[in-house]
């Protein structure tokens, strides 16, 4: 004990050094590790130790103040460059094709020569042996035209094909392999998201999703999209014809001549149609529909009507189309179709996007409800005229 007691009074000032950071260090931690378990609710997904997840606006409101915010930018940008150069390779510049010579030329021209700056319009690869989805309108002369790819090689149009609804086009060039990347589906677009559209000649457009706009109005055709991505920032005239991805390199939509954003998965059921029939038929199920649930949404009645599309008129047109599949199966105007396949209809569940998702002469099973009785309904899908 003596010695101990002339250690500590030897020594008494070191000690008291250690021991204060010895406190402080730990008086931080748990003060960190109680801030996050007591201070914010932890249903909202804070956990004790690690980073925290900013993603999809979970901790709006909560008063929050990140004190390196330089950290984070330089992370996002970070991975909006690595986003940028995964995707690259899935898109294509589309050009007027270059006569051949009369006769092999030993003089230098420019003539001879793709202005890579200089494309008729560009396109993105959706599979990986040849099929490309463009904006620029050339089903009828194909053959006037090219494709070169990121690694500059160059490629003949044999097919060529226009899907109806969404007025976007095919074609197709001789190869295997090409790089492809993930088509997002719609329910797995959130509002908030941030997104990076891409072009072919490198320009990049950064934003974030606002939401959808519903170009239809309340009333809806099961054989039309009215659903568009809108974007924080109107894309310009230059993104005509881009891909707009999320930061995990999924493509999330395509921006049309009028600077829309058509969501990518409305082009799913023209791909199968491509591979099936090698053109973009569509289907047909004939209704015009009200969605429940966004009705109970718009008017603040959101314990009604959570699920199901009621059958109803539009101004301009009837409820379900003479001659169509919708009539020859039975169905009545003011028949609620609850789900499609097993699939329930709602805010989240699209009918158009689901039957638009089959191909024409399928047969679907509708859950319809008429007068408060349940009955299953077989529909066979028709093409779309």
């Amino acid at each position: 004990m003596k010695y101990i007691r002339e250690f500590i009074k030897k020594h008494y000032l070191a000690i008291i050094v250690i021991m204060a950071f010895v406190l402080g260090f730990g008086g931080g931690l748990v003060g960190s590790v109680m801030g996050r378990a007591y201070l914010i609710d932890p249903s909202l997904g804070f956990l004790p130790f690690g980073n925290l997840d900013f993603s999809a606006s979970k901790y709006d409101g909560q008063g929050l103040v990140i004190s390196n915010a330089q950290n984070v930018i330089v992370q996002q940008d970070a991975k909006i460059n690595e986003t940028v150069n995964l995707v690259g390779s899935s898109l294509v510049g589309i050009y007027k094709k270059k006569p051949a010579p009369a006769k092999p030329s030993k003089v230098f021209t420019l003539e001879n020569f793709y202005k890579i700056n200089e494309p008729s319009g560009q396109g993105f690869i959706i599979t990986s042996d040849g099929w490309i989805v463009t904006s620029l309108a050339l089903v009828k002369n194909y053959n006037d035209y090219v494709v070169i790819a990121k690694d500059k090689k160059i490629y003949q149009i044999d097919k060529a094909a226009t899907d109806s609804l969404t007025k976007f086009n095919f074609i197709h060039v001789s190869a295997r392999d090409l790089p492809v990347r993930k088509l997002a589906e719609t329910q797995d677009i959130k509002k908030g998201d941030l997104t990076v559209g891409v072009n072919w000649l490198g320009l990049n457009l950064i934003s974030s999703i606002s939401g959808f706009s519903e170009s239809n109005g309340l009333v809806k055709s099961s054989d039309s999209f009215s659903r568009k991505i809108v974007l924080n920032d109107k894309p310009s005239a230059e993104f005509k014809g881009s891909v707009i991805f999320n930061l995990a390199g999924d493509a999330l939509g395509l921006i049309n001549d009028g600077g829309e954003v058509e969501p990518i998965s409305h082009l799913s059921g023209a791909i199968k149609s491509l591979f099936k029939n090698k053109i973009g038929i569509r289907p047909s199920l004939g209704v015009n529909y009200i969605n429940l649930a966004e009705l109970a949404e718009a008017y603040g009645e959101t314990s009604l009507w959570q699920k199901g599309v009621i059958i109803y008129k539009d101004l301009k047109a009837p409820a379900i189309k003479k001659n169509s599949p919708a009539e020859r199966s039975g169905l009545r105007e003011g028949d609620i179709i609850i789900s499609v396949d097993g699939v329930e209809l709602n805010k989240d569940n699209n009918l158009t996007e689901i039957i638009q998702d089959h191909l024409a002469g399928e047969t679907v099973s509708l859950l319809v409800s008429r007068q408060g009785e349940e009955r299953e309904i077989k529909v066979m899908l028709a093409e779309l005229k």
